[in-house]
């Protein structure tokens, strides 16, 4: 089934992404937005995959870099790549 342009916008409207996720909430990852192999690349060797539950800790004061929680340990991405991770919340 194919998607109009308009449907597409619908869709995204309604997806909420890593970067406008609440604190200190659990998000399961549903998918990913980008289609840049090196982006992808490093976003799975920071073990964000599909499935996984990642946890929105903390923001810096520009809003330029989030601390996000995976499989235990903390690690601090910017919100450009967060951008292109799809979340729903759990």
């Amino acid at each position: 089934m194919f998607f109009n342009f308009l449907d597409a916008r619908r869709i995204l409207f309604y997806m909420t992404t890593l970067d406008s996720a609440k604190l200190n909430k659990k998000y399961k990852i549903t998918k990913f937005l980008t289609l840049d192999e090196k982006l992808c690349r490093r976003i799975l060797e920071l073990g964000l995959t599909v499935g996984q539950t990642v946890k929105a800790l903390a923001e810096s004061s520009l809003k330029k870099v989030r601390l996000v929680e995976i499989r235990g340990y903390v690690v601090s991405i910017k919100t450009s790549i967060l951008k292109s991770i799809c979340v729903e919340e759990m």
